[in-house]
């Protein structure tokens, strides 16, 4: 039995290590199709839009330079919670946004099993999976070099043990190793549990980036009255406080069945339209604050 115990690790061990390799070598290859990219001539000056993106006077939201961007690695945007209610499927939405405006591609994946979510909002970059399966990690992380940025919208309860995972397998410590991007945004409630799942968080984290988001989906306000110890929340990277959006014009988006940043602009209320709008401006403002765009 012992020796079937042994057998048994040193296969596990064996897959984590040949799952590594695989996105290694992913790297490895996107990395030198970037770089021949880089090298090509430049096209003809004719060709290009003759109104650059940055030119626009009416866009809400400041491009970061070029240079800015880090695009040579693979971004994978984690968002959850240990529990359920926190609003994050709506901060994963607004991620969507966010990217999208400043010009980076980015496919999600929805975990929210059966049907999903968040998939309702982002259609045509959403792929609904099955992340507490091996088939679905592999699906997910194995792929990771082939998109510039990946969105997780984890299933609530999830988040822990998909960041056991990805340090199982040596995803994290690629990030200590300069071979990906991970930026985790652990949406928290108002309670004192959240606390310690935040140090909980942060301690599997080392080396990567951990925002913690106090999103006011319900209004909460959080800690307040409570004589407790916000060290915790010290012990992320960075700080996010999402406002909360006018109920009503929640209202008219989830109706509408589209992204904040579609409906601000093509919504069917010109009144909820500059709600949306105005509140997704402070949203990114927080997110420009935070490098979010910068891995």
């Amino acid at each position: 039995m012992i020796k079937d115990q042994k057998r048994t690790r040193a296969i596990t061990e064996d897959i984590r290590q040949q799952r590594r390799q695989a996105i290694e070598q992913r790297l490895w290859q996107s990395k030198n199709f970037s770089e021949v990219k880089r090298e090509a001539p430049a096209e003809p000056v004719a060709s290009r839009d003759p109104e650059p993106a940055q030119h626009h006077p009416d866009r809400e939201v400041v491009l970061p330079k070029r240079e800015e961007l880090i695009m040579g690695l693979p971004h994978l945007v984690i968002v959850g919670a240990d529990k359920g209610g926190v609003g994050k499927t709506v901060v994963a939405r607004t991620v969507l946004d966010y990217f999208k405006s400043v010009g980076v591609d980015a496919r999600a994946i929805d975990t929210q099993m059966p049907s999903g979510n968040l998939i309702r909002f982002h259609k045509d970059v959403t792929e609904v999976i099955d992340l507490s399966s091996s088939d679905g990690q592999i699906k997910v992380f194995d792929s990771l070099p082939k998109h510039a940025v990946t969105v997780i919208d984890i299933q609530a309860g999830l988040l822990s043990p998909t960041l056991t995972l990805l340090s199982e397998i040596g995803l994290l410590s690629m990030v200590q190793d300069g071979k990906m991007n991970v930026t985790t945004m652990q949406v928290i409630g108002s309670t004192v549990q959240s606390l310690s799942e935040i140090e909980g968080a942060a301690k599997i984290l080392t080396g990567s980036r951990h925002f913690i988001v106090k999103n006011h989906t319900n209004d909460a306000a959080f800690f307040a009255g409570l004589n407790v110890s916000t060290d915790a929340l010290k012990a992320g990277t960075a700080l996010i406080d999402i406002a909360k959006l006018d109920e009503r014009a929640t209202e008219y988006v989830e109706a509408a069945a589209t992204s904040f940043a579609d409906y601000a602009k093509n919504g069917d209320s010109f009144v909820m339209k500059g709600k949306v709008g105005h509140w997704l401006k402070g949203v990114f403002a927080q997110y420009d604050t935070a490098k979010l765009h910068i891995a």
